[in-house]
């Protein structure tokens, strides 16, 4: 199959875009960094939780350009840092539990329900953001080349002796 390697470089180019653009945006409103304060870690990876879509759908658009353009080893990088990604995120949201029960105590009782709802909502959002994450990985490993193999018709063993007679016997059936 032909590929066409500048359209291939814009879908990468695009993906990119799409991953470190919100990233980069969403970061930056977080500074200065203060990793020690609960408070501060809390609502970091709550407001990250919400700009975590766009950056999905650069992935799908860069292992999509690579399935295409059949560039394996694209492909499992991008799985690899999928992985990566979503290992992070686990951690990141074992933390904001975490961080919760800490902050909790320090909210108003007439806000507690209110926070509890948006912990949960974040929660539920990282959670589908890491099985997305998974299914990417694994769209890096596998493919549908694998898949045709397994799959594949198979010739049965009589079927391939008819077709190539070994030994100069000439068997008629």
């Amino acid at each position: 199959m032909a590929t066409n390697k500048p359209m291939a470089r814009a879908g990468y180019l695009l993906a990119a875009l799409l991953v470190i653009g919100p990233l980069f945006d969403g970061t930056t409103q977080l500074l200065p960094i203060r990793a020690g304060d609960e408070r501060w870690r809390f609502g970091a990876v709550g407001s990250l939780s919400n700009l975590l879509l766009l950056p999905l759908l650069g992935l799908l658009l860069a292992v999509a350009v690579s399935e295409f353009t059949d560039a394996r080893r694209t492909k499992r990088v991008l799985g690899a840092i999928c992985a990566i990604l979503a290992f992070c995120l686990a951690a990141l949201s074992v933390g904001f539990i975490l961080d919760y029960f800490q902050v909790r105590t320090a909210i108003t009782p007439r806000l507690q329900h209110a926070t509890a709802v948006a912990t949960s909502i974040v929660l539920v959002k990282n959670v589908l953001t890491i099985v997305t994450l998974f299914l990417l990985t694994r769209a890096g490993y596998i493919g549908p080349k694998a898949a045709l193999l397994r799959s594949g018709p198979r010739l049965k063993e009589s079927a391939a002796a008819s077709l190539l007679p070994l030994g100069g016997s000439a068997r008629a059936e």
